[in-house]
Parts: C-alpha cells; sequence; structure tokens
C-alpha cells in the first residue's frame, strides 16, 4: 500500500543572488504567502500595534485593568511585541549590488507602466476602451527579471514577462523597499502637456509653410 505523500514545504521566494520580500512572518500554515504584500510594506499597522502596545501599558501601570484580565492582557502585549520584532526583522537588507538591482527594475518597471497607461485626458475624453485596459492589466506584456519576480511572489512568463497588475505589486514592493514612490496611479501622464505640445508643433509647422510659401 502506498504511503502518504509527502508535505511539500515552501519556502519564502528569494532571488539566487538572495533578495527576499516575503518573509516566515508572510506565510501562514501552509507554507504559502498569505498577502498581496509583505507585512513590512504596511508602515501603519506596525505603528497602530505599538500604539495598542502602549495604551495597554499604561492601563495596567495606571491599575486600569480588571484583576482577572491582567494575565490576558500581558500576554497580549507580549504577542504583539512579538509581531512587531518579526515584521521589522523581515524587511530586506540589502548589499551595494542588491540595491543597484532594485533601483534599476524599479526604474524599468516605472517606465513600462507608464507607457502602457493611457492618459489622464484619454480617460477624461473617454477614449479608453475598457476591453484594452483589462488587457493591459491582466496580460503579460511587461519585462522584468524573472528573479524579482519570483521575490514578489510572482511567475515571469518565458519571456520574463508579467501582466500590468503584477507590474504594479512589484513597483509597490521596491519602491516601498527603496523609500520611493508607491502610487502607481501618479504614473499616469496628465496627457494634456503631450497635446498642447504636438497642436504647438503642427502650428510652428503651418507657420513655417506659411513663410516658404510667402
Amino acid at each position: 500500500m502506498a504511503g502518504r505523500p509527502r508535505k511539500v514545504v515552501e519556502e519564502p521566494p528569494v532571488t539566487s543572488d538572495g533578495i527576499q520580500f516575503f518573509g516566515d512572518v508572510d506565510m501562514n500554515d501552509n507554507n504559502k504567502i498569505m498577502s498581496h504584500l509583505p507585512a513590512w510594506y504596511f508602515d501603519n499597522a506596525v505603528d497602530e500595534m505599538q500604539e495598542s502596545i502602549d495604551r495597554k501599558k499604561r492601563a495596567l501601570k495606571a491599575h486600569m485593568i480588571k484583576e482577572d484580565l491582567i494575565q490576558r492582557t500581558e500576554n497580549e502585549i507580549q504577542a504583539e511585541e512579538k509581531r512587531i520584532r518579526e515584521v521589522k526583522d523581515s524587511r530586506p537588507k540589502l548589499s551595494g549590488p542588491q540595491q543597484d538591482k532594485c533601483a534599476e527594475t524599479y526604474k524599468a518597471l516605472a517606465e513600462q507602466i507608464q507607457n502602457s497607461m493611457p492618459t489622464r485626458k484619454q480617460s477624461r475624453d473617454g477614449l479608453v476602451s475598457p476591453h484594452k485596459e483589462l488587457q493591459r492589466m491582466k496580460n503579460k506584456h511587461i519585462t522584468i527579471d524573472p528573479g524579482i519576480a519570483k521575490a514578489c511572489g510572482i511567475k515571469a512568463d518565458k519571456s520574463n514577462k508579467i501582466s500590468g497588475d503584477e507590474a504594479a505589486k512589484c513597483y509597490k514592493i521596491l519602491g516601498k523597499l527603496l523609500n520611493e514612490n508607491t502610487n502607481v496611479e501618479s504614473l499616469r501622464r496628465d496627457g494634456n502637456a503631450e497635446a498642447y505640445q504636438s497642436m504647438n508643433d503642427l502650428t510652428q509647422a503651418i507657420l513655417r509653410g506659411a513663410k516658404i510659401g510667402a
């Protein structure tokens, strides 16, 4: 009789040169990444947890906690303090070459995402096809280092391409790590300047033609 299949234990994804964005703190009981972004990404969550700890400590010091809840409150403080340490320790510490690699990837993603996005003017003028926008978000058309994609919990295709949504995720993770912009929408060009420049070029061409013909 065949034995039970062995449980596959998955490690947090990491690049060949040791870059790791998700840590043990981000893995569930089945060793799967349990969130879209790593825990260290969310500064506010850590700040709120620290405020909760401070509030409970003040209450204990002021004898505002009922006697039968003191032990429970102390246990909660210990658990929250441990969680904060784990989250902070999971933030990547990059070497110089790793920093350069992440910065280069971040810049390349920003350019590709921006070039793929319709302008705000096009959106306001109703010139954006919902079907094409869905394709932009879901189809794999943005090139990335496959190792970086893997570390972000994303599998690039054979051409090292990922979708618009996946690129946005990688952009946010890298941006947070590098202390750079993480707002993908801010990459969208306004479109008014481009339209003005195109019209200005046309006007100048017409004027040049008028002078030539004069």
